[in-house]
């Protein structure tokens, strides 16, 4: 708290309106209060009164006034003790916590970005996370969407941190626009996910949902300072233009935003495996009949395309695979019903002797898991 020798000040609810004032006392770590004595001021409880050539406060400056007394230069006795209204403590608190929920959105967008660079398998605890990560919604002109979801993620985190550590407004507004774009693009492709895939869950798709409405609450709430329209103006100004940004860019790339016809449907169509195979592959393939392995996929499937490539077209001839989407693909088509006895929640799904493995594996990989259910007579 800040003790002042105040000239004129007057009593407001409890609070002190200086009208101009010169520091007669320094901060301490404890409460400190002065008292004027016969026209002269004292120090009380341990804090040292500075020369009469003070700092002045500056004009206006509002400072609580606690416990009964007179002004100090009015010559009568009392103690005052004036403390600033203002704390950063709150709002430092919000900025942290934005900066670790945009911190946590920049991970998850970085591991979809690296699975969909690398064409590996995205792990995944419910149903329709591959239809969706592989749908034509998640690329704009051939580049992830998870990739600009990562870097508007590290970006406010950074400016979150940053923000907090120093306790100023200056990265404030950047931290509410980048808040801003990450809601707007959340809601955009939640709207996209509820009407273009409906039934299909997609839990990293709902997670980042739910990181990047959080991080924009603890935005509005770092800069809220008593004025709505300050606080609400960038949002307003922001979201719209993000969601046209993202209407037209997902249009110039041929991906209409209507809801699909109930008549579209994909006819199947067998990918054509180029690849030529290994002895390896071909043993492989034996040994995993052996073991009653099964791989289910969809012809529409990359990875399900990759796995067999990997393979070989020499070795398709006995492999062991089940289309789950024989007769096409149309909205509300449902699995073939081997697909849906093994619970198969994306694809390819691999189930050997009931362990089921997700993804596309390596030939080392399925030759290890399917070695651990041979029996000594099954090599003969």
């Amino acid at each position: 708290a800040r003790v002042s020798k105040a000239k004129g000040f007057m009593m407001d609810g409890g609070r002190v309106r200086v009208g101009r004032s010169r520091v007669v006392g320094v901060k301490a770590p404890r409460r400190r209060v002065a008292r004027s004595v016969g026209g002269r001021t004292e120090a009380v409880g341990g804090l040292a009164p500075l020369p009469a050539r003070g700092r002045a406060l500056p004009r206006g400056r509002t400072v609580v006034l606690r416990g009964a007394g007179r002004d100090s230069g009015s010559g009568g006795s009392g103690s005052a003790e004036r403390t600033s209204s203002d704390s950063p403590s709150s709002s430092s608190s919000a900025l942290k916590l934005a900066a670790l929920a945009s911190g946590a959105g920049a991970l998850e967008t970085a591991y979809l970005t690296a699975s969909k660079l690398f064409s590996s398998a995205v792990f995944c605890p419910t149903n329709g996370c591959e239809t969706i990560l592989t749908s034509k919604y998640s690329e704009i002109y051939g580049i992830p969407v998870s990739l600009f979801g990562f870097l508007t993620y590290a970006g406010v985190s950074y400016l979150s941190w940053v923000a907090a550590s120093e306790g100023g407004r200056r990265y404030r507004d950047g931290v509410l626009g980048g808040a801003t774009v990450l809601a707007s693009v959340s809601a955009f492709l939640g709207y996209v996910l509820f009407t273009q895939f409906p039934g299909e869950e997609c839990a990293w798709c709902l997670t980042s949902v739910g990181l990047s409405f959080s991080t924009f609450a603890l935005a509005l709430w770092a800069t809220a300072e008593g004025d709505p329209v300050k606080t609400t103006l960038p949002p307003v100004v922001i979201s719209p233009l993000v969601v046209s940004a993202l209407v037209l860019a997902f249009g110039a790339d041929g991906t209409s935003l209507a809801s699909e016809e109930d008549d579209f449907e994909l006819p199947y169509k067998e990918p054509l495996v180029t690849t030529q195979s290994t002895s390896e592959a071909v043993l492989l393939v034996k040994k995993l009949n052996r073991v009653g392995a099964k791989m289910y996929g969809a012809f529409w499937c990359s990875h399900c395309f990759d796995q067999k490539q990997e393979f070989g077209k020499e070795a398709m001839k006995d492999f062991p695979y089940v289309e789950c989407f024989p007769s096409g693909w149309r909205k509300g088509a449902k699995e073939a019903k081997a697909c849906e006895d093994a619970e198969v929640r994306g694809f390819p799904t691999w189930v050997i002797r009931g362990e089921k493995i997700e993804g596309d594996q390596t030939l080392q990989v399925l030759e290890e898991t399917a070695d651990k259910y041979l029996k000594a007579s099954d090599y003969l």
